[in-house]
């Protein structure tokens, strides 16, 4: 089987292994900008916050499930 001639002597082969994992840092990283900058304004820190009060009052509307999870 003939050698594959794509990095073959030791300059390009240390130039793919320094380019190729630092692109795909950058391309992480750039990733990582665009979804930051697409998280709305006004997004709660707290997901442990109730919901509003009218959720809650339909939430309280609707039959409990039946013990042990299973519907009847």
């Amino acid at each position: 089987m003939p050698p594959i001639l794509y990095a073959d002597n030791f300059l390009a082969g240390s130039l793919l292994t320094l380019l190729l994992p630092l692109a795909v840092l950058i391309a992480i990283v750039v990733w990582y900008l665009r979804a930051v900058r697409h998280v709305p304004q006004d997004t709660p820190t707290s997901s442990a916050a109730l919901p509003p009060p009218e959720v809650l009052a339909a939430a309280a509307e609707v039959d409990p499930p039946a013990p042990g999870g299973a519907e009847s």
